[in-house]
């Protein structure tokens, strides 16, 4: 009787562990289809159409705030820009790829706002890759490669305000009406525009850049090139 009495007790206990059991699954599962959207990524729209590439059906989202005056945000350039990248996560279709130009360096960086104002002159003429695969390799071979506009050195030295036509020069060389560009960057075309979505950057927590989301993961600052970023990827969950 004993004996039987300790093995309803045991299977009583085991009992009571598979429902708390069952209960901490059932939590999880619901936390996991009912947890908000990252603020980030949102609706999966992106800013500005002309600066995402990559099919919007795709199952990653990596979102990217960048400045091209971003001595380190250069170096992502320089990963996202190859064909490696852009055949294993572009045009296979699992990650859409969304550059957010903001202006949250502005008071550290002079030329911050006429870079942003650029950019969106190149989107404007459907340019935008083109005209970045241009601009910011140039300004490293000009400036970061030279110790110029990198915090990261003995004696930092600031990149001096630059002409427009320093912008114009990449304009023509990826192909855009160059008139209708400068004339775009001369009479701030896009200031209300770099404003609301520093503003945003600002309000989800972009404080310094780079600043990377890939789906649930952030991160803040890059090194290590191809393999950074494939490491980083794999942190948000691509393969």
């Amino acid at each position: 009787m004993k004996h039987a009495t300790n093995q309803q007790g045991i299977a009583l206990i085991n009992i009571v562990l598979l429902i708390i059991l069952a209960g901490i699954v059932t939590l999880f599962v619901y936390g996991v289809i009912n947890r908000p959207p990252n603020q980030h990524i949102g609706d999966n729209k992106p800013w500005n159409l002309a600066m995402s590439q990559g099919s919007p059906d795709a199952k990653h989202a990596f979102i990217d705030y960048t400045d091209y005056f971003c001595s380190f945000c250069s170096q992502v350039e320089a990963a996202t820009s190859n064909e490696a990248f852009k055949n294993n996560y572009i045009k296979s279709g699992k990650v859409r790829y969304e550059h957010r130009i903001v202006a949250v360096l502005k008071n550290i960086v002079p030329n911050t706002e006429r870079g942003a104002e650029a950019a969106f002159c190149a989107a404007d003429q459907d340019k935008y890759w083109e005209y970045t695969h241009d601009i910011v390799p140039r300004i490293k071979t000009d400036y970061f490669d030279k110790g110029i506009g990198v915090k990261n050195v003995a004696t930092p030295k600031e990149i001096p305000l630059l002409p427009v036509e320093y912008f114009a020069t990449s304009a023509k060389n990826a192909g855009l009406d160059v008139d209708k560009f400068s004339g775009c960057v001369k009479n701030n075309t896009h200031q209300k525009e770099i404003d609301e979505n520093t503003k945003k950057a600002l309000a989800l927590g972009v404080t310094g850049l780079p600043y990377m989301i890939v789906n649930d993961y952030i991160t803040s600052g890059f090194a290590g090139g191809e393999q950074g970023l494939r490491t980083i990827l794999k942190a948000g969950g691509v393969e």
